[in-house]
């Protein structure tokens, strides 16, 4: 459980005051206890009281860690150094008590001993009356040089009587002002019908019940508000570090997975240039064989015109050539039928033997062609 920043601060304030305090009244107390050693004492009590705290302190933080010996001796001191500054404080608050009670105690002896003292210029004053009454009145002159005697010793009676009367009226006014200091006692004394001192005892008693082991109480509280504060902070900081160390772990797993998609991208831009750089290679070859099959294919047309233009050409020599048979025949037979009509049979065997002769030639010059076209 985290105690909350304003209870800690509370609890210091708290302590210190308590502690303080408890640690002045017990050293004030002690001193005037041994007052034969003043300043040796409130040094002693004052390292005591510190000793104390910090033990207590110390005891709350490493309860679970110290001995049991060593655990039983501290608890012994703290508790003793309580006792001690339990009596500190019951001493000091008495001290405080007496201090009014005495001049209370006094103020009512000195009024006492004044009332007593009127009562005796009272009675002498009328005692000195009574022997001037006790002469004769016919002994006029007697009672008169009685009372002359007399007269000064009364006058300095009533002067002592009226000044009597200004110490009563100081007295009691002084008695005022101390009941003003313990008019609560009194009232309390007077309501509950209990005596002042008693009253003032169990008051002291409280008081000292609770005023130590409240101011170490305290001190173990605000240590421990402190600590789980302390604490906080440090889960607080430690958790900060493992979020520093998680973003770091994150930053470096966000570069490395960069870093593979950089890799990744680059092997893609390479397989695609690399598929890219085959896809343009297929579409040259596919290209290059296009423009190779056009080639042949112009090459082939090219020897296929060739080759009908020879064919042409050659038909055109054979009908050639076949009209200057034909010419030569028609000369030939015009030369025989008018030379020797009877060897017209035998020249006309003869240009049909030539005719037989000729065609296969023909024939087989227009197979070559079309061979070659193909």
């Amino acid at each position: 459980m985290i105690v909350s920043l304003w209870i800690t601060i509370g609890l210091v304030i708290a302590a210190a005051l308590v502690s303080t305090l408890g640690a002045y009244f017990s050293i004030i107390g002690i001193g005037a206890l041994f007052s034969g050693a003043l300043v040796a004492v409130c040094l002693m009590a004052g390292s005591l009281e510190f000793a104390k705290f910090v033990l207590a302190a110390y005891l709350h933080q490493t309860w679970k860690n110290i001995n049991v010996a060593f655990k039983i001796y501290m608890t012994f001191a703290v508790i003793t150094l309580s006792a001690i500054t339990s009596i500190g404080v019951f001493g000091f608050l008495s001290d405080a008590y007496q201090s009014a009670s005495t001049v209370l105690e006094g103020e009512t002896i000195k009024l006492e001993n004044v009332k007593k003292q009127q009562e005796m210029i009272t009675t002498e004053i009328e005692r000195l009356n009574y022997s001037v009454e006790e002469i004769p009145e016919e002994r006029i002159s007697k009672r008169l040089a009685a009372r002359q005697a007399i007269e000064p010793r009364i006058l300095e009676l009533n002067k002592k009587y009226a000044d009597n009367e200004k110490t009563i009226t100081e007295s009691n006014l002084n008695i005022l002002e101390v009941k003003k200091k313990v008019g609560p006692l009194i009232y309390i004394s007077r309501n509950f019908n209990i005596p002042i001192d008693k009253v003032v005892q169990y008051l002291i008693l409280i008081f000292v019940s609770v005023f130590d082991p409240l101011a170490i109480c305290l001190v173990v509280a605000a240590t421990y508000s402190i600590e789980t504060r302390k604490n906080k902070h440090l889960v607080q900081h430690m958790q900060q570090m493992q979020e520093a160390e998680l973003e770091a772990k994150l930053a470096v797993a966000r570069q490395a997975a960069a870093k593979k998609i950089e890799e990744a991208a680059a092997a893609a831009a390479q397989t695609t240039a690399t598929v890219e750089a085959a896809a343009q290679a297929d579409v040259q070859q596919a290209v290059d064989a296009v423009v190779t099959e056009q080639k042949e294919t112009a090459a082939i047309e090219a020897e296929h015109s060739k080759a009908l233009e020879s064919q042409v050409k050659a038909e055109v020599e054979a009908e050639a050539k076949a009209e200057e048979v034909k010419t030569e025949e028609v000369k030939v037979e015009a030369k025989t039928e008018s030379v020797n009509p009877e060897n017209q049979a035998t020249d006309d065997d003869v240009i049909v033997q030539m005719n037989f002769k000729d065609e296969p030639t023909q024939d087989k010059a227009t197979k070559d062609e079309s061979s070659k076209v193909v």
